[in-house]
């Protein structure tokens, strides 16, 4: 409702002073004729008499306007004398009220439209990235913020409405976003694209599209934001990238991560935490109870009095240990530290801490120790059997030449045997390289003195020591005395694996094309050698023949199993 009154001589008024008494009759809309006010019984109170002798008005016509029920508007006019106002005043002014009030509310909404235009400039000039009208299919544009795009690609105006904005849009993504305009159902669409921007290089964008219609409903077109995220982008692949480079050192340290909420009691764990303990991805309950029941019970418990004390002190570090137990029954050896960070109540609030496989070097410790044992016991049978080739070397020498050309032998294959052990870690040697090493040099250029032949065979230490000293004794004895003393000479070395009860060893030694053979007056060390430290120390079946053609040696044994590592106990 008009709430005052402008004369036209730039006076103000309030409205009861022109209607009062008569404000219900323009309510409905009756225009008032006035031709006398001093006359009028409407207008007989001294008040009004007063003001409308004040203002010079004899005479008062009063048009309202009502828009939707309601005045939105009143024209007056006044007549310095009486008036008698005619059929045609009425309509003149009545014509004269619709047709100011018509220019009145066009100015308005030319002002609003001004207003609204002015936000919208603003508003979008605000933006960091574009706003833009296009037609339905988004194939014209015929509206976009002009400075923010200009400085962006470098297109002017004439060169952005239309088609020309296409030409700016990453041809992958122009596809994807118009075949998802095409068959949007719901009234706002989103996504990313990648603008070329005016030095020639690519920037991703948010889009979010929406439908244009007009005051009736209808679909006009396609209204839509374009915010640049390029550097947003690339922060998060640099971040990916960290967190890829941070995970596979992790991954290749074997170090996990935890974070520990005390409040809430959950725990996040990273993947190769997870991979640590043998679990699959994301399958980690996220609490206490997750860790706790996969750890040795053992552990668990010293890890809660060590937690507790360390609390009690305030301390702010802690370091740890656990097992893991696994399927194999074997262990995971895990050690880490943990920084406990404590709430203003003085109990602690958060926990973050790393854990780091160690089995490894835990194994390469026990290694180291049963290695350490290994070798005590390997020096004392090493002194023991040089203590009894002295002894027996002794005993059969008839000279000291002899005594020496006899001890130095048999101490160098001792020492070449030992020598194939050490390359495995004194673990084991195969029968080949025993047979080789001690036969190899007496090969000739037409490779016929010496036939080897029978499959892999590692044997271990207990085993490869008192073989290898038999191979050096047959050696010897067919180099002095046998097939390999005279030109012409052969030695066939041979063996199987025959599967019994256990595996057994077949191996075979034979001599042709020596000296006549004849069997032995006394027996010097090697054949003890050959028949009692194979038998006892190995259960071997041996047999020495002696036919005229040469020395014939056979051994059955079983294979031995590998013993524990670097253990010489068993």
């Amino acid at each position: 409702m008009v709430q005052g009154a402008i004369s036209n001589e730039g006076r103000a008024y309030r409205l009861q002073e022109f209607l009062h008494g008569m404000i219900d009759d323009s309510k409905d809309g009756q225009t008032l004729a006035i031709a006398d006010i001093a006359t009028d019984p409407r207008t007989g109170s001294p008040a009004l008499q007063s003001f409308y002798s004040t203002i010079n008005a004899r005479a008062v016509l009063t048009v309202p306007l009502l828009k939707n029920g309601h005045i939105t508007a009143i024209l007056y006019v006044t007549s310095s004398a009486p008036r008698a106002w005619s059929h045609e005043d009425l309509s003149l002014v009545e014509d004269v009220a619709e047709r100011t009030w018509t220019a009145v509310e066009k100015l308005r909404a030319q002002r609003n439209l001004h207003e609204t235009e002015f936000r919208f400039h603003t508003f979008t000039r605000a933006l960091p990235g574009f706003a833009w009208i296009a037609t339905p299919d988004l194939e014209l544009i015929y509206y976009v913020n002009e400075q923010s795009w200009f400085e962006f690609s470098g297109l002017s105006r004439e060169q952005t409405l239309g088609h020309g904005w296409l030409s700016i849009i990453h041809p992958e993504d122009l596809a994807r976003v118009m075949e998802d305009s095409k068959n949007a159902t719901d009234d706002v669409i989103e996504g990313e694209m990648r603008y070329r921007s005016a030095d020639g290089t690519y920037h991703w964008h948010a889009v979010r599209v929406g439908s244009l219609c007009d005051s009736d409903g209808t679909f006009k077109g396609k209204i839509g934001t374009s915010i640049n995220i390029h550097n947003l982008k690339e922060t998060e692949a640099a971040l990916r990238k960290s967190e890829e480079r941070l995970a596979l050192a992790q991954r290749a340290a074997r170090i996990g991560v935890f974070d520990w909420d005390v409040a809430s009691g959950a725990i996040s764990w990273t993947a190769e935490q997870e991979h640590m303990f043998g679990i699959e991805l994301g399958s980690f309950e996220g609490n206490y109870e997750g860790w706790s029941s996969r750890v040795h019970p053992a552990d668990v418990a010293a890890f809660e009095k060590n937690f507790r004390e360390a609390i009690a002190r305030n301390e702010q570090e802690l370091p740890f240990a656990y097992r893991v137990p696994l399927a194999d029954r074997s262990f995971r050896h895990i050690e880490g530290r943990m920084m406990i960070l404590y709430g203003p109540d003085g109990s602690p609030a958060r926990i973050i801490g790393v854990n780091i496989d160690v089995t490894k070097h835990k194994h390469a410790e026990e290694r180291q120790q049963l290695l350490i044992r290994e070798l005590h016991h390997r020096v004392k049978n090493t002194l023991a059997t040089v203590q009894a080739i002295v002894g027996s070397t002794a005993r059969t020498a008839s000279s000291i030449d002899e005594f020496y050309q006899g001890f130095v032998g048999r101490i160098v294959s001792l020492a070449r045997t030992h020598n194939l052990l050490t390359e495995d870690l004194w673990q084991k040697a195969a029968l080949e390289d025993l047979v080789q090493t001690e036969l190899g040099p007496y090969e000739d250029e037409a490779r016929n003195r010496i036939a080897i032949d029978g499959p892999h065979v590692e044997l271990p230490s207990e085993a490869a020591v008192p073989i290898g000293m038999a191979i050096h004794e047959l050696t010897t004895n067919a180099a002095k005395h046998g097939a390999l003393s005279t030109f012409g000479g052969q030695v066939e070395v041979s063996w199987r694996i025959v599967q019994a009860e256990r595996a057994m060893l077949q191996f075979t030694w034979v001599e042709r094309g020596g000296p006549r053979v004849s069997t032995p007056t006394r027996q010097g060390f090697g054949s003890r050698l050959l028949q009692r430290v194979l038998a006892t120390q190995l259960q071997a079946d041996v047999a020495m023949e002696f036919p005229e053609e040469g020395l014939r040696f056979s051994m059955t044994m079983p294979i031995p199993g590998d013993p524990p590592l670097f253990n010489p106990d068993k």
